[in-house]
């Protein structure tokens, strides 16, 4: 598979997987209580913006950041990088 195409797919799933993540509750993150020394508990979110977020909690997307827009860009990169190496194992020429 030429690099071309590698990069072609690897875009669309990438871009595929973003917008599931609005969707369903694929993205690992870690959720606390606002206080000042919180016990963090891992589940997995959504990438939703009109998901309500409570304001007695902290939502960190990939155990990272509390910002969605590093988010978005954090599941575009794992995403895309995830599938070039996929693609590069999985189309080998012989």
């Amino acid at each position: 598979m030429k690099i071309k195409k590698k990069l072609i797919y690897s875009s669309v799933v990438s871009a595929a997987a973003l917008i599931a993540s609005i969707f369903m509750p694929i993205i690992p993150c870690r959720t606390a209580p606002n206080v000042p020394s919180p016990i963090y508990k891992w589940a997995m979110c959504s990438l939703n913006p009109d998901k309500f977020h409570s304001t007695r909690s902290i939502v960190e997307y990939f155990g990272y950041t509390t910002s969605l827009t590093e988010s978005y860009i954090l599941a575009i990169l794992i995403t895309f990088i995830v599938a070039m190496i996929f693609f590069h194992y999985a189309a080998r020429k012989k």
